[in-house]
């Protein structure tokens, strides 16, 4: 994508319709005033093999919000500069936005030349005022030709540099979901809605209808799905396109109205509409005020705008600086990171450029209303009091380390909550999030714990808790010693505090896997190693007392108070040991005072399912008959059964249930 840049009536559009044929200015306002207002787009065939796109911006300072949402998606920048009038203040800015928007690359043509009536001496005057102009930023080395597309002279000469430079720039990056600034929508008939903008990363493929999902700008408007289902590039039909191209989308089933400039289309998690970021942003140098916090400016990201509250975070130190610190304001000509709240929600992702503009142009600045700029570096950070420390350490690493310091540094930030795998995706930019949690979760190094839901935190956080956890089972088994072990939710419970459920559940998980507890029954009691009581194992004396007493007692088995007065137990010791014996499994609880021994329950059950396969009803007079139980016996025992669906009740009738 090449894009034109430039002041006011220097030519722009004149010399984009003498390189492409094509005349951008299609707008009747546009017709009238002579001057270029909203974004035009012309396919330029560059040579034989090498065609692109080309974005013609308007020049005119009160247009520079629409030149910087053309300018966003372009890879080499055709600054216009008139011959006769030299480098204006629009120029400058318009140096300043390709700048700030990371646009390296660039070719200067000096146009009308045809107005200085061949006077060479004026034309090598105006190149050294460009030269001049250039200092200092990336286009420093442009090459700079002299051309009229009047006369046609030099046009031919710009062509062929413009194409050695474009043959050298590298590709964008297909990696990655599709990430698609809309700069332009409009209607065809017996089509439908149009977007138009530049592809930046990832690629569009059309033959199955894509689903693309519309993050939108600005309030009251939520994100919603759409369906693409064709494309054109250059007036022609593509089935799929890669990110670098200039892109014509036909959007299904939706109205004009329903997206507008500033929305992006894309897909996955690497776009998101927020309110706040953080970014790494320059102050240009120049006349304007220092940034301290509340300094309100204008955001530009990607197609959109808004505005934005400026809050500094952390000054970036100068080369012969070997201190820093906390950023109470922001000088022009330094870099810092800084937090920005904006009016609105704007799409943002990480690694997105932002310009930055004042809402007045400062009366001794000869460079326009942008006043900085800068990447998104956290487009999704934390909020709430006394944050700020946390923001600056989490942010310096997020602007400086690789992909590893980054994942380590905001999975530590978020702290025993976690995060989600989509939102690490998003503020790490990882296009693969879950591959690089896969590898810090598995293995001996493994330092990231998966929670349930799909959750992740880092291993510091779960350690203490495994700690805990056995300690408080240790605990717990001085405490009941005639306990099989510990509730699992009573010991996530203990674990909770100021922790989430889940880290709890993650914790004791933990402690299970390397052995610090075992699961000791069916209901997921914990016990420590060689603690507690196995459902298999020898049983302590009273505890085997009592479970005698009821495989004596057969079908007409004692209450908890005639167990006490038999083994000259306390009540509390009573309902310990039979709670624990319920627990193993080695008796069944039938109501809270009620019992049977596992053997006499089974037993009992067994005649009761072939007395309903052959009979179809039971009721309390057959049992009585049937097994020599009392009523007393009888009725909580059909009521047990309709509890664990081996009978439904209908009336004073019992007849088969689901788990017979």
């Amino acid at each position: 994508m090449v894009g034109t840049a430039g002041h006011i009536d220097h030519g722009k559009t004149t010399l984009v319709r003498a390189l492409t044929g094509i005349d951008t200015d299609r707008l009747p306002e546009e017709k009238r005033r002579g001057i270029t207002i909203e974004l035009g787009f012309a396919p330029w065939r560059i040579a034989p093999e090498l065609e692109a796109s080309i974005v013609d911006v308007p020049g005119h300072e009160g247009f520079v919000r629409t030149m910087v949402a053309g300018a966003g998606g372009i890879d080499l920048v055709l600054l216009v500069v008139s011959a006769e009038d030299g480098v204006m203040p629009q120029t400058r800015e318009h140096i300043n936005v390709c700048r700030l928007l990371g646009v390296g690359a660039g070719v200067v043509a000096l146009t009308k030349i045809d107005r200085l009536e061949g006077d060479a001496d004026a034309i090598e005057l105006a190149i050294d005022d460009v030269r001049s102009a250039l200092i200092g930023t990336p286009f420093a080395e442009a090459p700079v030709v002299p051309c009229s597309a009047v006369t046609g002279d030099g046009i031919e000469t710009l062509r062929e540099t413009v194409r050695a430079i474009a043959a050298k720039l590298p590709r964008r990056d297909g990696h990655g979901p599709p990430i698609l600034p809309v700069d332009r929508v409009f209607t065809i008939k017996g089509h439908g809605t149009v977007v138009t903008g530049t592809l930046l990363s990832g690629s569009v493929d059309v033959r199955n209808d894509e689903e693309l999902v519309v993050v939108t700008h600005g309030p009251g408007r939520e994100p919603f799905g759409v369906r693409a289902r064709a494309a054109q590039v250059r007036a022609q039909g593509r089935d799929r396109v890669q990110a670098g191209n200039r892109l014509a989308l036909n959007l299904a089933g939706i109205e004009r109205d329903a997206v507008e400039r500033g929305d992006v289309l894309t897909r996955g998690h690497e776009v998101s509409r927020q309110s706040f970021v953080h970014a790494r942003v320059q102050h240009l140098p120049g006349h304007s005020p220092a940034w301290r916090a509340g300094t309100t400016l204008q955001v530009c990201a990607g197609t959109a705008h808004g505005i934005g509250v400026i809050d500094p975070l952390w000054l970036v130190p100068e080369p012969e600086q070997r201190s820093d610190g906390d950023a109470d304001e922001v000088a022009p000509g330094r870099t810092a990171i800084v937090r920005v709240r904006l009016e609105a929600p704007l799409p943002v992702w990480r690694g997105q450029h932002v310009v930055l503009r004042a809402f007045a142009e400062p009366s001794d600045d000869y460079s326009g209303r942008t006043v900085g700029g800068g990447i998104v570096i956290d487009p999704e950070p934390g909020s709430g009091r006394g944050m700020r420390k946390r923001w600056i350490a989490l942010a310096r690493v997020l602007a400086e380390g690789d992909t590893s310091a980054r994942v380590q540094a905001l999975l530590e930030d978020a702290g025993p909550r976690g995060l989600a795998v989509d939102e690490l995706g998003r503020r790490a930019g990882l296009h693969d999030p879950a591959a690089e949690l896969a590898r810090r979760t598995a293995g001996k190094q493994a330092d990231v714990v998966e929670l349930p839901g799909g959750r992740f935190v880092h291993e510091r956080w779960v350690r203490p808790l495994v700690e805990l956890a056995t300690a408080t089972v240790d605990r717990f088994h001085a405490n009941n010693p005639l306990q099989p072990g510990m509730p699992r939710a009573a010991l996530e419970g203990a674990l909770g505090g100021r922790n989430a459920a889940d880290v709890a559940t993650a914790a004791v998980q933990r402690a299970i896997a390397r052995g610090g507890l075992r699961v000791v029954d069916a209901q997921g009691t914990v016990a420590r190693p060689g603690k507690g009581l196995h459902g298999g194992g020898e049983l302590p004396g009273h505890m085997k007392t009592i479970l005698e007493l009821y495989a004596k007692a057969g079908i007409t088995p004692p209450t908890l108070r005639e167990v006490g007065d038999a083994c000259a137990l306390s009540a509390r010791d009573v309902l310990e040991m039979v709670t624990a014996l319920q627990r193993m499994g080695k008796l069944v609880r039938i109501t809270a005072d009620l019992s049977f021994d596992r053997e006499t329950h089974d037993a009992l059950l067994e005649q009761i399912r072939t007395h309903l396969r052959s009979e179809g009803t039971i009721d309390v007079q057959a049992l009585k008959q049937m097994t020599g139980l009392t009523r007393k016996f009888a009725v909580p025992l059909l009521e047990h059964l309709d509890q664990i669906q081996l009978t439904l009740r209908q009336g004073d009738t019992r007849v088969p249930g689901p788990k017979l």
